[in-house]
């Protein structure tokens, strides 16, 4: 068979284009049966027609596993999102891919997730005088200065990265690495979710899709993007543990345990009155006190008898009823 005569579909049977066409190891797809592939899979060049058979079969039996899927629970914004089916221990990717918007997006069992991470993209910014702050925000410059400062600062600046990263999302980031310092002041520029998926033999590379893009200098997006990223963390934590469902963010959860086992306020209000050394609640304003104990842990007593320093006179008020002198 010549470089140039005619190839056809080892499926279908019409022409192969060859600018679009899928080659196999032992044949080609063309472009319609192309398509037809699941969206995770890959190495199309090493497997045989057989294969390719197989595969869509399966397609077609997972067409119709989806349609008995009913969410549960999902994470993560539009068109990038995890699902979950908690009664049927499954969960999908509805992301914009051809198998999503052909409704037949791939079904997986809750064994099947083998891991979950998240991966941060970055940008470099102009940093000409190496402070660590990027040109475009810098407004002194610093190359009249020492130089050692000015790169220990922009080191300081990369490792202190992970700082701006939330609790809640620093166990899962991985890759974070922001080496090569001089280059210029590295930021956020895209969050990644990423999956690890076992049990399907056409699946043999990690599957992930971006939460969200970054713009240049807004936090806000950045703190979005974490926000979102921790609830699929948390979501993919409860398929691990068999689909125990759990609150999935900051609103309707438990309230977090003190060192002593009790549930505390998460806000300001309502809150239980500080305790002080002994156990013991305090007032949290100068109202409604209890009156100060003297040196015998004793409130005063208003009628004892007492004898006036300045004058000699026993009183039994608070002040002198000769000369007015106030009770010590």
């Amino acid at each position: 068979m010549g470089l140039f005569d005619k190839k056809f579909c080892d499926i279908c049977g019409e022409k192969v284009n060859m600018l679009t066409q899928q080659k196999l190891s032992d044949g080609y797809l063309c472009s319609d049966c192309k398509h037809k592939l699941g969206s995770f899979t890959s190495g199309w060049k090493q497997r045989t027609v057989e294969d390719v058979k197989r595969h869509l079969q399966l397609r077609e039996e997972n067409k119709t596993k989806y349609q008995q899927f009913n969410c549960s629970a999902t994470a993560g914004s539009n068109n990038r999102a995890i699902q979950v089916d908690f009664n049927n221990r499954w969960f999908i990717f509805a992301i914009d891919n051809r198998d999503y918007k052909s409704g037949n997006p791939q079904v997986f069992d809750f064994s099947q997730l083998q891991d979950f991470w998240i991966e941060l993209e970055y940008r470099t910014l102009s940093d000409s005088d190496h402070d660590g702050i990027p040109d475009s925000r810098d407004n002194y410059d610093n190359r009249q200065s020492n130089s050692y400062f000015g790169g220990m600062n922009n080191m300081m600046n990369m490792q202190n990265n992970m700082l701006n990263i939330p609790l809640s999302v620093q166990p899962f980031v991985r890759n974070s690495n922001t080496s090569n310092f001089s280059s210029g002041v590295k930021e956020v520029s895209n969050v990644k979710a990423c999956f690890s998926i076992s049990g399907d033999p056409y699946i043999t590379s990690n599957v992930s899709f971006s939460i969200d893009y970054i713009s240049s200098n807004n936090q806000m997006e950045l703190m979005n993007a974490y926000e979102t990223a921790s609830r699929i963390m948390q979501l993919c934590q409860q398929i691990k543990q068999g689909g125990v469902q759990q609150p999935m963010g900051g609103y309707n959860q438990q309230q977090p345990m003190n060192g002593y086992g009790q549930q505390q306020q998460m806000n300001g209000f309502n809150q239980q009155q500080p305790m002080n050394g002994y156990g013991q609640q305090q007032p949290m304003n100068g109202y409604n006190q209890q009156q100060p104990m003297n040196g015998y842990n004793q409130q005063p007593v208003q009628n004892a008898v007492w004898i006036c320093p300045n004058c000699g006179a026993q009183n039994s008020t608070n002040f002198c009823n000769n000369c007015g002198t106030p009770r010590q």
